[in-house]
């Protein structure tokens, strides 16, 4: 009977033993390298100005109250889906910095034209509902930068009322300064000022009469509007059309530099990005104003170079990278290039591009050294249902195709269902665009060198559309590789030295069990078609 028990205990044991042995197995990274890092790897949250931006078009975002107007209160009951708070868990995006579109009020549903920039427009809710969005934010360790629009105010402006009541007493010296007054039209000063002889600029729109920049007590007002957002909690600013700071008595660089560095007393680590839809060149000359960033046009937009390198000469594209952060950096060395796909402004990229593309262009951004800003909707391909006016850039976000919205932007018919699936559809198809774009912040944060390094050594190989850069920051080196072809490639990696396996993304992937991985053996490296990688040296 003991003989039994023994044998019964030792086959136990044996099974025990196997079964733990089986465990270990599936636990531990495959020989091949085949294994997806981003599961694995954690992330540290970002203490400095380098982030994952989410641009959120209020209005058109999420409505808490039901009147059609997307409001503050609906934004801070999404906040989870923008980012959790666990850097390491979860099903949120995972960005870490939100930059809102123009709140103050305004008599526009774009909200550019301000008439008091002390306030929130009733249409988003009241100062408590922003100051309680900050609140949650930061919580969460999100930035929330804001939308401020300095080239002009409303034509309902306080000191515009007020400047055009003295001009017609003719008065010149009193609120009148605030403003770029002429008595003599031109092509400059071309909007009149009724009932009288004068004329004001007002390039955009005759309900935005231009700021004098130039005017110390507009400098004045604009320092209490700065001391008053940042005193409040607010980490930056999105500027306005920086380009058109300059006029006839404006240098838009001395009248940048100022502005930063007057906000810098306020908040000494305030971030700054500005819109100068310009000539690289143009944009090169404003980054000696001292601003953290610039949107980088040239690379986006639907004629971008990221969209256009989709299938093209990724070669080609590392090298203008490279060309444009080391131009950026020569006039500001603490330059942040900020990436970014489309905005407000331009059509919807879904319009333009599938969703294998899609996915293509936004890994050749997210792996780009800089700050990546996501327009809201990108991330699940949103379509604009017409490309005729901007009011169709902007419309409802969906986040349940069973479910839509009943925002309503004006002159913009009610949204369909998104082609793709809304938020809740995307976050349960594993390869969908929603959880292609999770996927790349995670590898933007698990991996520091790429946001925060220099493009140190371009990288080539036989096919000319696969080919990548080796990003530096403090002596960590990674290598990122885009495989725009549509073959899969063999590749030796003896670039960097014991190259590791970091994180990658296809663009191909259906929902299919049969996926193809990247493996990396030794120095290597086998990447499907339509593939960017992320590989580590180890010194």
């Amino acid at each position: 009977m003991k003989r039994i028990l023994s044998f019964l205990l030792a086959i136990c044991l044996i099974t025990g033993l196997l079964a733990a042995c089986g465990d270990k197995k599936n636990t531990e990274k495959p020989a091949d390298g085949s294994a997806d890092p981003v599961e694995t790897l954690k992330i540290e949250p970002s203490t400095d100005k380098y982030r994952n931006y989410y641009q959120v078009w209020i209005g058109a975002f999420c409505d808490s109250n039901g009147d059609g107007i997307g409001d503050l209160p609906g934004v801070i009951s999404k906040l989870d889906y923008i980012n959790d708070g666990d850097p390491n868990g979860g099903d949120d995006l995972g960005a870490d910095g939100i930059w809102l579109s123009p709140m103050m009020p305004s008599k526009s549903y774009h909200k550019y034209n301000v008439r008091d920039y002390f306030d929130i427009d009733p249409d988003f809710g009241t100062l408590e509902d922003f100051d309680k969005l900050l609140e949650e934010a930061h919580k969460r360790g999100v930035k929330v930068i804001i939308d401020l629009v300095l080239n002009h105010s409303g034509d309902d402006h306080e000191f515009f009322l007020k400047a055009c009541d003295e001009l017609s007493e003719g008065k010149e010296d009193g609120y009148a300064r605030y403003y770029n007054i002429s008595k003599t039209s031109d092509n400059t000063y071309n909007r009149p000022v009724m009932g009288t002889d004068y004329y004001y600029e007002g390039p955009f729109s005759t309900d935005m009469p231009d700021w004098n920049l130039s005017y110390e007590g507009t400098r004045e007002y604009f320092e209490k509007i700065t001391k008053f957002w940042l005193e409040k909690g607010v980490d930056g600013f999105r500027l306005d059309a920086v380009k058109y700071f300059a006029d006839k008595n404006t240098d838009a660089v001395e009248f940048l530099g100022w502005f930063y560095k007057m906000a810098q007393k306020y908040n000494p680590d305030v971030y700054m990005v500005g819109e100068d839809w310009d000539e690289a060149g143009n944009v090169y000359e404003m980054y000696k104003s001292g601003i953290d960033s610039l949107f980088n046009f040239k690379f986006g937009d639907t004629a971008g170079e990221f969209v256009s390198s989709c299938h093209g000469m990724i070669g080609d594209m590392a090298k203008k990278l490279q060309k444009y952060d080391n131009h950026i950096k020569e006039n500001n060395a603490n330059a942040i290039n900020a990436n970014f796909l489309t905005n407000h402004d331009m059509v919807r990229l879904a319009n333009m591009l599938d969703e294998d593309d899609n996915k293509m262009a936004a890994a050749l951004y997210m792996l780009a050294p800089g700050n990546a800003f996501t327009y809201y909707g990108e991330e699940i391909g949103i379509e604009a249902a017409s490309t005729s006016s901007d009011a169709y850039y902007r419309t409802a976000m969906i986040w349940d195709n069973d479910d839509l919205p009943k925002i309503t932007v004006p002159g913009v018919p009610s949204v369909d269902a998104n082609a793709l699936g809304g938020v809740k559809q995307q976050l349960g198809q594993k390869h969908s665009l929603l959880n292609a774009y999770r996927k790349l912040i995670k590898i933007r944060q698990q991996n520091p060198e790429i946001a925060r390094g220099n493009i140190a050594e371009l990288v080539s190989f036989d096919d000319k559309k696969c080919a990548g850069y080796i990003t530096d920051y403090n002596g960590s080196r990674v290598l990122i590789i885009h495989n725009a072809s549509d073959a899969a490639q063999e590749l030796t990696i003896d670039m960097i030295s014991n190259p590791e396996l970091r994180g990658w993304l296809n663009a191909d992937l259906a929902e299919t069990p049969n996926e193809e991985p990247v493996k990396l053996d030794g120095t290597t490296l086998s990447v499907p078609a339509r593939t960017s990688v992320v590989l580590k040296e180890n010194k």
